[in-house]
Order: C-alpha cells, then structure tokens, then sequence
C-alpha cells in the first residue's frame, strides 16, 4: 500500500511540475505584453534623452560655468 501511495506521489510531483511551468510561463508572457511591452513602445516613441527634437538650437547647450581668479583656482586644489 506505501509502495502504492509513494508511486501516485511521484507522478503528483511530475503533473504539478509540468502545470507549475505552464502557468509560469503564461503569466511571464501576460505581464511582458501588459508591463514591459507598452512602456518600451512609450519610451521609444516618445523618449529623447539625447534632445535631438528640441528646437531650433537642438544639438547645442549653453556651457554653464563661473570663471574663478586664480586665488580660487589655487585653493581648490
């Protein structure tokens, strides 16, 4: 009878496993196509982090410094 028993666990374990990567499977592919899908498409579309479309000027930023005399200068040393 525990032979018996021990034989129907194992192939439980077997059909549970083969059901856990199903579903595993099937929710990682809903959430890519619900989450990450949209959001790279967003991003894509609509993302510049280049600033390549900004306007006339695109390409070029002011350079935004202070000029230090030359006691500052040597201080920061």
């Amino acid at each position: 009878m525990a032979a018996k028993l021990r034989g129907l666990w194992q192939a439980w374990k077997r059909i549970g496993q083969l059901i856990g990567d199903f579903i595993g499977r099937l929710a990682l592919t809903v959430f890519y196509f619900t989450i990450f899908l949209p959001f790279g498409l967003g991003t894509r579309l609509f993302g510049d982090p280049l600033k390549l479309r900004s306007g006339p000027a695109a390409g070029w930023e002011e350079r935004r410094t202070r000029d230090l005399e030359i006691e500052q200068a040597r201080r920061m040393s």
